[in-house]
């Protein structure tokens, strides 16, 4: 699998808070993505959806490998809780599968470049 950087705006994050389905845990990460990673997403025959006119990609990460590693714009190490639920603008490393799977690409660490506007660092104690 060869490595490739997407960029783009969190719609959904299921990082903080992995997604159940069929009984598997996978953290999961929808963006919407920049123009020049849909070009890249377009050339590269990823799976992408469109809604509200912005072509959006979703990447997986199975549980049993671990929390993505998260950065902040500085490429300093952070914990999970520095992703938000969604806005934040984010550079995130992927892996594109093989073979059956080539139109997908899995999650490998995440750069937040800007949070959302508005929000601190998730407090997920109270949950």
């Amino acid at each position: 699998m060869s490595a490739m950087s997407l960029a783009g705006k969190v719609v959904f994050n299921q990082v903080t808070k992995p997604d159940v389905y069929k009984g598997q845990e996978k953290y999961s990460l929808t963006i919407a993505l920049d123009k020049d990673s849909k070009k890249l997403a377009e050339k590269k025959g990823l799976k992408t959806s469109e809604y509200e006119g912005a072509t959006q990609i979703t990447m997986k990460r199975k549980v049993d490998f671990g929390l993505p590693q998260i950065y902040n714009s500085d490429r300093e190490l952070k914990d999970v809780n520095h992703l938000s639920l969604f806005g934040d603008d984010v550079t995130v490393k992927v892996k594109q599968g093989k073979g059956d799977y080539d139109a997908y690409v899995y999650l490998e660490a995440i750069r937040v470049e800007q949070k959302a506007e508005g929000v601190e660092d998730a407090d997920l104690s109270d949950f």
